[in-house]
């Protein structure tokens, strides 16, 4: 009996750490997306399309920052930056309970710039995405700070592609691209996260990269496609949508997502449910479902959702020209709902033109 346990227990522990990450090279979605539950397939808006469902893209322009910050950014911040100052405070910090009370748990912070331009040619509406991502994750535990986990990549990549209306109410949709990936941290390892010693700072430095050769690890190439097909009757819309990066860095193998969504407009509120990552026989299925809710007031649109069983929401303010938008959401890194969840938030400014 006690071996069976203990059996179950190691098998509970390597689902719950089984990272499932949600946003990798190439692919990341944009606030409105993250704030309506993650949905995506047939909410997806504006040049982003070409990322996430390229048969909803439509020509227009824009450039967008999206900063992601896990929840306790205001204790962690102001230690981090003192640390950029002096490294030899990394000793201190590992004795600092306040600090190692705000970092415990699984955290990530991220960076993404994005523009982009469309058009109209012929029958089709064509445009090019260029973006920049960069990512910070840990994992640490106050029981096991000779075990914590840590990582940091960068990616930049352009893509092109379109839309192709066939029918009245059907449009397909392709979108292709090239990259350059590489993790930062570790800097000398493939693989990711990094396991470190925070006592320890030799185990610190050992997975640290040379700043002089920074962008020197960002070596690794990648070919990222999509492909999507929505279909529109009245009000109801139905979008399935297939994503597929050829050298995922953080698993280093290749990505392949397919989801398949509906969503309906009453006019006043827009509603999404989706299922993502379907081939992915880890994930349980309520770890795959999202909701979403939207409704536009004009100049102000509000967010809601559920992500694999974790709220989100957030607001856009959307004047002529220019984007401030904030969410709230969960990035779950298990295959199961609710084992392992990080609540972040998404500060995004834009231009559209």
């Amino acid at each position: 009996m006690k071996r069976t346990l203990s059996l179950l227990l190691v098998l509970f522990t390597l689902l719950g750490f089984s990272y499932q990450w949600e946003t990798w090279p190439g692919f990341f979605k944009p606030m409105q997306n993250l704030a309506m539950g993650g949905t995506y397939v047939t909410m997806a808006e504006g040049i982003e399309s070409l990322l996430l469902n390229p048969a909803l893209f439509v020509p227009d322009g824009a450039v967008g920052v999206n900063l992601n910050m896990s929840e306790n950014v205001v204790t962690i911040a102001p230690k981090l930056f003192e640390l950029l100052k002096n490294p030899d405070k990394v000793t201190q910090l590992a004795s600092d309970t306040e600090f190692l009370s705000a970092v415990q748990g699984v955290h990530s912070y991220g960076l993404e710039l994005y523009g982009g331009y469309g058009t109209n040619v012929m029958w089709a509406s064509v445009g090019g995405l260029a973006a920049f991502q960069s990512e910070l994750f840990w994992n640490l535990s106050l029981m096991s700070l000779d075990e914590v986990e840590l990582g940091a990549w960068t990616s930049y990549f352009g893509m092109f592609g379109g839309s192709l209306k066939l029918m009245k109410d059907l449009t397909v949709g392709l979108s292709a691209g090239f990259g350059m990936s590489g993790t930062i941290i570790p800097a000398t390892d493939t693989s990711y996260p990094a396991t470190i010693n925070v006592m320890d700072e030799d185990s610190l430095n050992s997975v640290l990269p040379d700043v002089s050769k920074l962008f020197s690890y960002v070596d690794t190439p990648f070919f990222v496609f999509n492909v999507g097909a929505l279909y529109r009757w009245n009000d109801l819309s139905l979008g399935v949508v297939f994503h597929y990066n050829s050298n995922n860095v953080l698993i280093n193998a290749p990505s392949q997502v397919l989801s398949a969504g509906v969503s309906y407009d009453l006019k006043i509120l827009k509603l999404a449910f989706e299922v993502e990552d379907i081939l992915n026989t880890q994930k349980s299925f309520y770890r795959k479902m999202n909701l979403g809710l939207e409704t536009d007031f004009g100049f102000l649109k509000l967010y809601a959702g559920l992500h694999a069983g974790w709220l989100t929401g957030g607001l856009k303010l959307d004047v002529p020209f220019f984007n401030v938008a904030f969410s709230t959401y969960v990035v779950d890194f298990s295959p199961n709902a609710g084992l392992m969840g990080e609540r972040k938030y998404t500060l995004s400014l834009s231009a559209r033109f």
